[in-house]
């Protein structure tokens, strides 16, 4: 489907209409930084885990996630088979 059809409504409400975080997982690092540039100038708190990120930004981000401050988590496919990224 071509770029801005509404792919992306898929995951958002359920994001906006569910209790909890959404994961989505996008092997894309430009995309999910467009993404959650989208999400949260609608008012989503959302978040990205990829190989962009360092160490320490990422441990936060994940603290951040425990404590509930995001509706929408984009994450890369290897931070699954790659635990130590």
């Amino acid at each position: 489907m071509p770029t801005g059809s509404g792919k992306s409504i898929c995951y958002q409400l359920p994001a906006l209409l569910l209790d909890g975080l959404t994961v989505v997982v996008s092997p894309l690092i430009s995309l999910m930084k467009d993404q959650v540039d989208a999400a949260n100038q609608l008012g989503i708190p959302a978040t990205f885990i990829n190989s962009s990120l360092d160490g320490y930004e990422t441990a936060r981000r994940f603290q951040e996630i425990d404590r509930q401050q995001y509706r929408l988590l984009y994450i890369a496919p290897e931070r699954f088979i790659m635990p130590d990224l």
